[in-house]
């Protein structure tokens, strides 16, 4: 068989038979003959809809990042912290892995996903295909595995419950801009 031949054919997640592809429209499903296992559908505008939430994923990188994510208050002492304002003093103190892991998984990872994702879609929108397209395809699902500011969310929000007994705590420009970028990424991948 050709090996051009081969670009053309998929196979069924279940059984392994080799079908050739066909193009569907929106919401339309193609199902394996032999055991009817579902292989792909048609998606209306999906290169679109994921260079729009990438692109309002990296919109909304510096108010997550660089913006207060809450507000503390005790005794008439208020104290405020961002993302980036808390990574030196854990990277100084004796909590420097939570400070790297910080940095790669809340941070960079999902920084580089939605950086990835509306860069493939831009191209692909655009039908440039360049030779490094398809390594920077495998380089987003290598990483999308990585990215988890869901983590960070969640690891606030049980700081915020603990916290609200003896503090006045209030929810920053930040954490909803973070959550924003986070729901942004978990969109694209």
């Amino acid at each position: 068989m050709d090996t051009k031949n081969l670009d053309k054919l998929t196979a069924c997640p279940d059984c392994d038979l080799l079908i050739e592809r066909i193009t569907l429209v929106d919401n339309q499903q193609a199902h394996c003959p032999r055991c009817n296992s579902l292989l792909y559908q048609g998606k209306n505008n999906s290169v679109i809809k994921s260079l729009m939430v990438s692109g309002s994923g990296l919109l909304m990188i510096f108010p997550a990042y660089f913006l207060p994510v809450m507000n503390m208050g005790a005794l008439g002492i208020n104290n405020s912290a961002s993302v980036i304002s808390s990574i030196p003093p854990m990277m100084t103190s004796s909590l420097w892995i939570a400070g790297l892991g910080l940095v790669l998984f809340a941070v960079l990872f999902p920084i580089l996903i939605l950086f990835l994702s509306f860069w493939i879609s831009l191209h692909l929108h655009l039908q440039l295909y360049p030779h490094y397209l398809q390594k920077l395809q495998i380089l987003f699902q290598n990483l999308i595995h990585w990215g988890m500011p869901e983590v960070y969310v969640l690891g606030i929000l049980v700081a915020l419950v603990k916290l609200l007994d003896d503090f006045t705590v209030t929810i920053g420009a930040g954490m909803v801009s973070f959550i924003l970028m986070m729901f942004c990424s978990l969109l694209v991948t």
